[in-house]
């Protein structure tokens, strides 16, 4: 086996030199996140972020500086964010550059403000006409009130009927719904507990008192100390009987009060007097849904196509009905659905006994209301035939006059 030779002092020497020379390049990673060290935060927002706002020649392009610095404040990667930093020096120095009255930066920046306030117009209206389409769909799915009422229950006090229902509102009912259905099953619960004791208090005392009638016989027996120590301990201690057996009483009692009190409250609920607020609300809104009814009928009255026009004219008799019709009856249906009082459609619909708004709509169209009128328009229509045969015989024979 070789022998390790001992370094010679001048070798050690060197290798000391060299070491010292070397650890202040070894890379040394810090305890703590670059992004938290001074070195860091205060030359990027003291020296940085304000000279870029500060020489920045317009408000949207200090606009874009605020966002570029708010999207990459969460960086943490370092070289990402030496990137980032290598960038914002290059804008810094070409923002000094162009208030120094350089043309050539001055000419690219303000074509970067023009395109910025371009680009934040265009995003702008694009966000106007989002939420005006979110206020549409939520004008579509309002809840509206008609009058009507869900009546009081357990669950709830006097509500009015909104159609569409608020989900928060099902949402109580279910709720409360479920917490009574578990507070009775826990009310049963307790209840055979406490009956179970009630068997384990009555169950104790019989062995108490057959404990009691074995040690006055057997007190004279060839019983050993342990055995007459356990029967006194047994005769003295009871544990569901007693002060023992109320002590085991009190937690279900209080429980069951608790849940009493539950229950009166719902029926306090399910009593309650309806608000005076409320019910006018519901006289108002029955007023309201008649003057909208009216409102509608009479704009349909007018021309107006509207939605429920549209379902009125797509529904039909049902289908076991409608195989009975025929041609000439469906036709009558489908003029009695349609929203016209006046001509073909107002006499089928008098003819049929429906009810219409103004029941002689369909005459007055005609001129068959008034027999001057009938006279008048006979006599135009005469007039006009006669003045209608002249020419056609004119162009006919142009030199017969």
């Amino acid at each position: 086996m070789s022998v390790v030779p001992i370094p010679l002092p001048c070798s050690a020497a060197h290798r000391v030199r060299i070491a010292s020379v070397i650890s202040p390049l070894k890379r040394v990673r810090p305890r703590v996140p670059f992004y938290e060290l001074s070195a860091h935060r205060v030359p990027t927002l003291w020296s940085l972020y304000r000279g870029l706002l500060r020489h920045a020649p317009g408000e949207n392009i200090r606009f874009r500086v605020r966002m570029i610095f708010r999207k990459n404040q969460h960086t943490v990667k370092a070289h990402s964010a030496k990137e980032q930093l290598v960038m914002g020096h290059k804008w810094l120095e070409t923002f000094k550059r162009a208030e120094q009255g350089d043309i050539k930066f001055q000419n690219v920046l303000s074509r970067y403000e023009r395109m910025i306030a371009t680009k934040r117009e265009k995003t702008a209206w694009k966000r106007r006409i989002l939420e005006a389409f979110d206020w549409e769909a939520k004008l579509r799915s309002r809840p509206i009130f008609k009058g009507s009422f869900i009546r009081p229950s357990l669950d709830n006090k006097l509500l009015p009927r909104l159609v569409p229902q608020p989900v928060h509102i099902t949402g109580m009912i279910v709720r409360r719904r479920i917490a009574r259905e578990r507070r009775w099953e826990q009310r049963e619960i307790l209840k055979s507990w406490a009956k179970d004791l009630w068997y384990e208090g009555l169950f104790e005392d019989a062995l108490l008192k057959s404990a009691t009638v074995d040690t006055d016989r057997h007190m004279k027996g060839k019983w050993n100390h342990a055995e007459k120590r356990a029967r006194e301990h047994l005769a003295l201690a009871p544990v569901y009987m007693g002060e023992a057996q109320s002590e085991w009483r009190v937690p279900f009692l209080k429980r069951l009060a608790e849940l009493k009190e539950c229950l009166s409250r719902e029926i306090s609920r399910h009593r309650s007097a309806p608000p005076t607020g409320l019910l006018l609300q519901g006289k108002q809104a029955r007023r309201e849904k008649v003057a909208n009814k009216t409102s509608q009928r009479q704009r349909e009255r007018s021309g107006e196509v509207t939605a429920a026009t549209i379902r009125r004219r797509r529904s039909a008799p049902p289908a076991h009905v409608r195989e009975l019709m025929t041609p000439k009856q469906l036709l009558v249906d489908r003029a009695i659905r349609e929203a016209s009082e006046g001509g073909w459609s107002g006499a089928v619909k008098a003819h049929m006994g429906v009810h219409m708004h103004m029941p002689e709509k369909w005459k007055a169209e005609g001129g068959w209301e008034d027999e001057e009128k009938k006279k008048l328009l006979d006599d135009m229509e005469r007039e006009i035939r006669a003045e209608n045969e002249r020419r056609r015989k004119l162009e006919a024979f142009p030199f017969s006059e």
